[in-house]
C-alpha cells in the first residue's frame, strides 16, 4: 500500500489582492517618509511650517532652505530602510508573512527610492541631491559622485533585499517568486502614476515623470533580483506559508491609496502651475 499525503499548500498560493494592497501601503507608508517624516518634520524641527504636501514634494516656509531639510528626506527615507532591515534581520524564522512581507516591501522601497534618487539626481542635475551639491564645484565631479554613491547604496541594497526575501519565501520560487515581487511592483506603480497625473504643484508632466520614477523606475531592482549572481544561501529559510487575504488589511490599503492618488496626488495647500 502506497501513502499519499497532499501538500499542505497544494493548490494555493499568495492571494494577488493581498500583494497588490502591500504594495500599495509600503510605496505610500516609504513616500511619506521621505516628504513628511524627512523634510516635513525637519522644516518643523528648524522653526519653519509646511505650505505644501504632494507624494512627491515638500515646501517648507523658511528661506532660504537650509540644506539640512533638503537632505533629510533621502537621508531619512534610506535611515528607515536599513531600521527595517534590521527588524527583519532580528525575527525569528517563522510565522507572520504578512507582516513581514510589509516590512519586506517598506524596506525595499525605502532603500530603492532613496538610493536609486542620489543617482538619478546626478544623471539629470535635478532633484535633491542636485541642490545638496549646488554651488560645489567641479560640478561634474560632484555628480559623478552621487551616480556612484547612489548606484553602489542601490546594488548593496539588492543583495540585502534578497536575503531577506528568502527568508520570507523559504525554498519556494519559480512562479511564486515572480508573483510576490511582480504584482507589488505594479500596484505601487500604477497607483503613483495615478496620483501623479492629478498632481497641481508642479508643470504638467513633471510630477508624473517623478512618480514613475520613484515607482516604475526605482523599484525595478525587486524584478532584477531573481537573476543577482551567485545568490547567497540562507540556512535559516522560513517554511512556505502563503500570504493569505484579510479585510482588515485590503481596506487599508484601499483608504490609503484614495488619500494618496485624491489629496496627495493633487498636492495639500498646492497652487496650480
Amino acid at each position: 500500500m502506497i501513502r499519499t499525503e497532499a501538500a499542505p499548500n497544494a493548490n494555493s498560493g499568495d492571494d494577488a489582492v493581498m500583494l497588490g494592497a502591500l504594495g500599495i501601503l509600503a510605496y505610500v507608508a516609504s513616500m511619506m517618509t521621505h516628504e513628511a517624516l524627512g523634510h516635513g518634520a525637519v522644516c518643523v524641527a528648524a522653526g519653519g511650517r509646511n505650505v505644501m504636501l504632494s507624494g512627491w514634494a515638500e515646501g517648507c516656509s523658511l528661506d532660504p532652505l537650509p540644506l539640512g531639510i533638503t537632505a533629510a528626506g533621502p537621508a531619512v527615507q534610506f535611515g528607515a530602510g536599513l531600521l527595517a532591515w534590521l527588524a527583519l534581520r532580528r525575527m525569528a524564522p517563522g510565522g507572520f508573512v504578512l507582516q513581514r512581507s510589509f516590512a519586506w516591501l517598506y524596506m525595499v522601497f525605502n532603500l530603492f527610492i532613496s538610493s536609486g534618487y542620489l543617482a538619478f539626481s546626478g544623471v539629470t542635475d535635478f532633484g535633491d541631491g542636485a541642490v545638496m551639491i549646488a554651488g560645489l564645484s567641479p560640478r561634474w565631479l560632484w555628480r559623478t559622485l552621487l551616480v556612484i554613491v547612489g548606484a553602489v547604496a542601490y546594488y548593496l541594497s539588492m543583495w540585502a533585499a534578497l536575503r531577506e526575501l528568502r527568508r520570507i519565501l523559504g525554498g519556494d520560487g519559480g512562479k511564486r517568486l515572480r508573483r510576490f515581487l511582480w504584482i507589488p511592483y505594479l500596484a505601487a506603480g500604477l497607483l503613483a502614476c495615478c496620483a501623479g497625473a492629478l498632481n497641481r504643484t508642479m508643470a504638467p508632466g513633471v510630477a508624473l515623470g517623478l512618480a514613475a520614477a520613484s515607482s516604475f523606475g526605482a523599484g525595478f531592482g525587486m524584478l532584477c533580483l531573481p537573476q543577482l549572481p551567485h545568490r547567497p544561501a540562507i540556512t535559516s529559510a522560513l517554511p512556505g506559508s502563503y500570504i493569505r487575504r484579510s479585510v482588515a488589511w485590503v481596506v487599508a490599503a484601499i483608504v490609503v491609496g484614495a488619500g494618496f492618488v485624491l489629496v496627495l496626488g493633487p498636492g495639500i495647500g498646492a497652487r496650480p502651475q
